[in-house]
């Protein structure tokens, strides 16, 4: 079995996925189609780096007008700094077009659009979720949802808390995911991950390198040291012979990595 978001679509036929909401913040709400709401997400619009130029240039002619005015200079970073928080600040609060927030209820997510139109996701419709934190190139932090049955995945970027949202999602996910995977290492003696680099057994690990002359490795629970989430997103695999941690793209890495070590523990 190949592990991907379109093979969890069974898991929005049994709910499987249901889990209850861990804390809640921000707005609440009356019950509804999907019950409560525990949590709001909204948008926002960064300032561009232009626009901050030209923020951080006139902080620079105020910070040393105040200077010059109190014939003192130590206001001037002081002054400086609050002109930039402030504006930034104002990048974060005003409207954005697009998607205007994503609501967490009790019973899934409801994502309302700039005209104020909602598409409710039940928790059982959710296949998977992912989330890319900002680069160091400048990209943005960008989360991935897969609705049952979608071909793409639905892309968040520009809400406040985003790591917190797709954390919700993952929690909610993770324990039909990790029983759907242990019914299919049980029935079809294996489950595939990264499509085919890394292959799962009850008696231990297979990965196959990226490039094609790479030689295939094969470890024994024994030598897995741990698996685990990394902060990117990805399956991070530690073995006691190999120097550099083994990483996989995986949607829902921690209910991989808590897969894993699951197999592994029973095979100890």
């Amino acid at each position: 079995m190949v592990w991907s978001p379109a093979w969890a679509r069974s898991l929005a036929e049994s709910g499987a996925a249901r889990r209850g909401s861990a804390g809640s913040a921000g707005s609440a709400g009356s019950a509804g189609p999907l019950g409560r709401v525990v949590r709001v997400h909204r948008r926002f619009r960064p300032l561009s780096w232009r626009a901050r130029a030209w923020v951080d240039a006139g902080a620079a002619v105020l910070a040393v007008a105040v200077c010059l005015t109190l014939g003192e200079w130590w206001p001037a970073p002081v002054v400086a700094a609050v002109a930039v928080v402030a504006t930034g600040g104002y990048g974060w609060l005003r409207p954005a077009s697009g998607l205007r927030s994503v609501r967490v209820h009790e019973g899934g997510l409801a994502l309302v659009g700039a005209d104020g139109a909602e598409r409710l996701l039940p928790w059982a419709e959710l296949e998977a979720g992912e989330y890319s934190p900002a680069g160091r190139r400048g990209e943005a932090e960008q989360g991935r949802i897969w609705p049952a049955g979608a071909e793409e995945p639905l892309v968040l970027a520009r809400l406040r808390g985003l790591e917190e949202l797709l954390r919700e999602v993952d929690a909610r996910l993770s324990p039909g995911l990790r029983a759907a995977l242990h019914e299919a290492l049980r029935t079809e003696g294996s489950v595939r991950f990264a499509r085919g680099r890394l292959t799962v057994t009850a008696g231990g690990l297979v990965h196959r390198p990226p490039h094609p002359l790479a030689v295939t490795e094969a470890y024994r629970w024994e030598e897995v040291q741990s698996a685990r989430a990394s902060g990117l997103g990805e399956l991070e695999i530690r073995t006691y012979s190999a120097g550099l941690p083994l990483t996989f793209p995986v949607p829902n890495a921690r209910a991989a990595a808590d897969f894993l070590a699951e197999v592994r523990a029973r095979s100890l």
